[in-house]
């Protein structure tokens, strides 16, 4: 990834969390897949628009895994910064 994409993508990227899953579960948004550990908490940097999730959850030695489960989720921003009010607020559906 080039610089110039990767700051875009950390100013206007979504940011997938995905807090609590047990440790050694395979977790994919759409071809990049990640084994969790310890402190994994999510995914950042993701492209606005629709990307599919899925995930496979593991025994406790991370050796065996349970069918992978996926689904749609669409990536976008919620809330922004109201320089005037000084809090963030909804974004309209035309924004």
């Amino acid at each position: 990834m080039d610089l110039e994409t990767a700051l875009e993508l950390v100013k206007h990227g979504a940011t997938l969390l995905l807090l609590d899953d047990p440790q050694h579960t395979l977790i994919g948004v759409n071809t990049q897949m990640y084994y969790s550990g310890p402190n994994f908490k999510g995914v950042k940097m993701i492209p606005p628009g629709i990307h599919f999730l899925y995930y496979s959850s593991s025994n406790r030695e991370g050796i065996e895994f349970s069918p992978v489960i996926g689904f749609f989720v669409d990536a976008k921003a919620s809330q922004k910064w109201d320089q005037k009010e000084e809090r963030f607020v909804k974004l309209s559906d035309d924004e």
